[in-house]
């Protein structure tokens, strides 16, 4: 693995574990009220369009960071549904 591979992977960790505590305050008080749906949907599509370039460009580290992005925030907008 290139020293350029770790940083794309240390840069989209960051960017991962960021909304990890949004996720568990989420659980904790089931309240979401304060999270804003216009937001995480266009950081979704954003997510996605970085996907399907990571994708074009055949870049790891692009694909798995937003493959998992996706997933995360997918996981904010269920509660935000299910708790909003």
């Amino acid at each position: 693995m290139e020293a350029v591979d770790l940083l794309g992977y240390a840069a989209g960790f960051l960017i991962l574990v960021s909304l990890v505590p949004q996720i568990v305050q989420s659980v904790k008080t089931r309240r979401t009220k304060d999270i804003s749906l216009g937001m995480y949907l266009i950081y979704v599509t954003g997510l996605f369009l970085w996907l399907i370039y990571g994708v074009l460009l055949g870049n790891t580290p692009i694909i798995v960071t937003n493959l998992i992005g996706i997933l995360l925030s997918s996981v904010v907008l269920y509660l935000k549904f299910r708790y909003g």
